[in-house]
């Protein structure tokens, strides 16, 4: 008897409960937003400072200025540099800057013996082939771009710096506007 006053009460509490509350999988969908246009990504992008800062590095060179310090692809774009007339090279083979360098801001000696050469190209957009909602309320935006090598860049990396490049940028919404959240190589 008493298990079946036991069982009586724990229907009467189990059916008190309130049902949990299921939500489907379109509830738990980010809220599409239709992605920008093709111009409007472009546009976005080239002005992000995510553009700005994706692979800057590519467009800087630090150089160590004792020949005994350098390795064998230094030691050729100091060649490089020296033929360009950017540098001069010593007896030793040590960097000496020239004087056409010593006025430009580009070239950046270093109390610990580098010569940092910044910058040597920069970034040319090219355009956006391709813009694609993401399921998560992201955009992907598929684009090529290309470097674009100064005087400097040109008499030692040129090749470097040759082609068109792709990447995509993921652009997320906030505030109602489109933003530039990374940028990748595609």
């Amino acid at each position: 008897m008493k298990r079946l006053f036991v069982i009586a009460l724990l229907f009467i509490a189990c059916a008190q409960e309130k049902p949990a509350t299921t939500t489907t999988a379109a509830e738990t969908k980010t809220p599409q937003r239709k992605p920008p246009a093709i111009a409007d990504a472009k546009n976005i992008i080239q002005s992000s400072m995510e553009y700005g800062e994706y692979q800057f590095t590519d467009a800087a060179y630090s150089l160590p200025v004792s020949h005994s310090t350098m390795n064998e692809p230094q030691r050729a774009a100091a060649r490089d540099l020296a033929k360009a007339g950017w540098i001069t090279l010593d007896g030793a083979g040590d960097v000496m800057l020239s004087d056409k360098a010593r006025t430009d801001k580009r070239f950046l000696p270093r109390q610990n013996g580098i010569l940092d050469i910044v910058p040597l190209a920069k970034k040319e957009m090219g355009e956006v082939q391709e813009v694609r909602a993401n399921p998560d309320g992201t955009a992907s935006a598929d684009f090529t771009w290309r470097w674009i090598a100064n005087e400097v860049g040109d008499a030692f990396l040129r090749n470097q710096y040759e082609g068109t490049r792709n990447a995509t940028a993921t652009l997320f919404v906030e505030n109602g506007e489109w933003h530039v959240l990374k940028i990748a190589p595609r």
